[in-house]
C-alpha cells in the first residue's frame, strides 16, 4: 500500500482511490494522523450507497471523534468473559475517555472468565490508522499491533500481536445492519442523537475469541458486536446522559439506545432482528423506553454523576415487548461518568420465557 508515501501526503485525513479496472472503483485509502489536524470538521450525517464503515468524521480535529467499536461477551451461562476493542481517531477534548495522547489510540478491555478485569490502551508507533474501503470491504490498521479486515458488513476479523496480546477474534453476523431509524439503504438520517453518527454493521454475531494475554489463555465464543459513533462536535457539547447495548435472548437479537442531550430532548433508537430478519428498526419517539433500576438512587432518571451506577435496566419496546437486565460484572475500569457492564436479559416470546446475555454501557456527564 506504499504507506510511507500515504503519510508523506496525508493532511488531515487523505482519501483517495487505487488504480483499478474501469468496471469497477478501486479501494479507496484513508490515512488518519495520530494527531490532531487544524481546520473544521466535516460529519456524514446521511447514508451513502457504499462505505458502510467508512471515516465519516473528517478531519480529526480537538472538536470532533470517530470510532469503531467491537465487543464479544460469552453466551455461557457460567462464563463471564468478555472484550472490547474500540479504534480510536479523536483526542481528549474531543472524546475525555480515551486517556491517550494519541489522535489513533487503540482500547481494549475484558473480563476473565471468573470476571476478572482487564484493561490496556495501545497508541500506536505514532504513524496513524490507515483505513481501506473497497464496497462495503474495509480494514483498519492502527500501527499498534491490531488490525480489522471484513469481507462485507457479515464478516470480520480482528488479529491481535503485541507484545501483550497475541491471537484473533471472529465475527460471522446473524442480524442484518442497520442504521439509528431503519434498514441500512442509502440517504437516511445517521444522527442517534444532535450531530452524533451511529451505524450497526453487526448487531449480533456468532463470534470466536482465542486470545493470549502474557500467557494466559482467554478463549471462548459467544455474542459479537461492532458499530462505529463519530460526530463532528465534542462528545461533551450533546452529551447528558445515554443507555446503549446489545442482546441475544431467546430468538431475539436486539440493540438500543436512549440518549438524553443538555437540553433534556430524549432521543431513541430500537433494532430487533428474528431469523437474521429485521422485525422493528425505529427511532420514532416512544418506540423504546430504557430505565436504570436498582435502589432509589440506582434507579434515579435522568442520572447525574453522583448517582451510583444502576442494578440493571428495564427496557419497553412498542409493540408489547420488555425486557428486564440485571448487572452481573463491570466491563471496564470504575468510572463516574461511564459504566460498561456485562449481564442477563430475561423476557417472554410467543408465551415462553427467555433468559440470555447483555453488554451495555451507561453515560452520565451532568453533576446535578
Amino acid at each position: 500500500m506504499h504507506l510511507s508515501l500515504l503519510q508523506s501526503l496525508a493532511s488531515g485525513l487523505t482519501a483517495f482511490p487505487l488504480l483499478g479496472a474501469a468496471s469497477k472503483p478501486g479501494p479507496t485509502i484513508y490515512h488518519i494522523p495520530s494527531t490532531p489536524q487544524n481546520g473544521t470538521a466535516q460529519a456524514q450525517l446521511i447514508s451513502s450507497a457504499s462505505g458502510f464503515d467508512a471515516p465519516k468524521a473528517t478531519p480529526i480535529t480537538n472538536s470532533s471523534f470517530d470510532w469503531w467499536y467491537f465487543d464479544v461477551a460469552s453466551n455461557n451461562p457460567a462464563d463471564l468473559a468478555s472484550i472490547t476493542i474500540v479504534f480510536f481517531t479523536t483526542t481528549q477534548q474531543g472524546f475525555p475517555f480515551t486517556e491517550s495522547s494519541s489522535a489513533t489510540p487503540v482500547r481494549i478491555s475484558g473480563t476473565y472468565s471468573n470476571g476478572t478485569l482487564w484493561d490496556l490502551t495501545l497508541d500506536g508507533d505514532g504513524s496513524g490508522a490507515t483505513v481501506v474501503v473497497d464496497g462495503e470491504a474495509t480494514s483498519g490498521n492502527w500501527s499498534s499491533g491490531v488490525t480489522w479486515h471484513a469481507t462485507s458488513t457479515s464478516n470480520y476479523l480482528i488479529t491481535l500481536d503485541t507484545p501483550r496480546l497475541k491471537g484473533a477474534i471472529t465475527f460471522q453476523s446473524v442480524a442484518p445492519a442497520h442504521l439509528p431509524c431503519g434498514a441500512d439503504a442509502p440517504g437516511q438520517n445517521l444522527e442517534v442523537g444532535p450531530r452524533i453518527g451511529w451505524a450497526n454493521a453487526i448487531p449480533d454475531a456468532n463470534s470466536s475469541v482465542r486470545l493470549n494475554i502474557t500467557g494466559t489463555v482467554l478463549a471462548f465464543d459467544g455474542l459479537g458486536y461492532h458499530d462505529k459513533n463519530w460526530s463532528d462536535l465534542p462528545f461533551t457539547t450533546n452529551v447528558a446522559s445515554w443507555y446503549w447495548g446489545h442482546a441475544r435472548v431467546g430468538p431475539l437479537s436486539i440493540v438500543w439506545f436512549d440518549f438524553l442531550d443538555l437540553e433534556g430532548n430524549e432521543s431513541v433508537s430500537v433494532y430487533v432482528s428474528r431469523n437474521n430478519t429485521i422485525v422493528t428498526a425505529s427511532c420514532s419517539p416512544g418506540s423504546i423506553q430504557v430505565r436504570p433500576t436498582g435502589s432509589t438512587e440506582q434507579a434515579a432518571y435522568p442520572p447525574v454523576v453522583s448517582n451510583p451506577d444502576p442494578a440493571g435496566y428495564r427496557i419497553e419496546i412498542v409493540g408489547g415487548l420488555a425486557l428486564n437486565i440485571s448487572v452481573l460484572v463491570p466491563a471496564v475500569p470504575t468510572n463516574p461518568f461511564y459504566t460498561r457492564s456485562i449481564g442477563t436479559i430475561s423476557t417472554m416470546v410467543d408465551g415462553k420465557f427467555y433468559s440470555g446475555r447483555a453488554l451495555f454501557e451507561q453515560f452520565k456527564l451532568v453533576q446535578s
